[in-house]
Formats: C-alpha cells, structure tokens, sequence
C-alpha cells in the first residue's frame, strides 16, 4: 500500500475500518497532539521545514471534525 499523502486519506482509511465515532477521537486526540507540537520550540514540529506541514494537516483536522460536528447534529436521535 503506498503511503497517504493527505490527512483526509488517513481519514476516509480509518472511517472505512474503524466506523465514524472511532475516527472522531482519533481525529480529536491527534489534532491535539499537533497543536501542541507546533507549539513546543522543542518539538520537530515547530521547525521552519516541518511547521507548515504539521500546520496544513491541523487545518484538515479541523475542517473534518466541523464537518462532522455539522452534520452530527443535524441528525435526530
């Protein structure tokens, strides 16, 4: 299997194994981890060559879990 180039790859993978609340708080746990990374100088994370990376993949995160927040809650129970 080739790598994933994008986080909604990685994503839509664990959505397909591990169901839609599953991938949530993987997403949620991870974006967290991202951000805190990005922040901490001590962290590869923050370098100029990474940073941009860790910071586009925080944005897809992001972006997912309003999504999903959006369309969770359009859903009656």
């Amino acid at each position: 299997m080739p790598p994933l180039n994008t986080e909604k790859e990685r994503i839509n993978l664990l959505l397909q194994r591990d169901g839609l609340e599953a991938t949530q708080n993987w997403v949620a746990r991870t974006l967290n981890i991202y951000r805190e990374a990005v922040a901490s100088p001590a962290s590869h994370a923050s370098q100029k060559n990474y940073k941009p990376l860790f910071e586009k993949s925080i944005q897809e995160f992001e972006e997912w879990l309003s999504l999903t927040q959006e369309h969770n809650s359009l859903i009656p129970f």
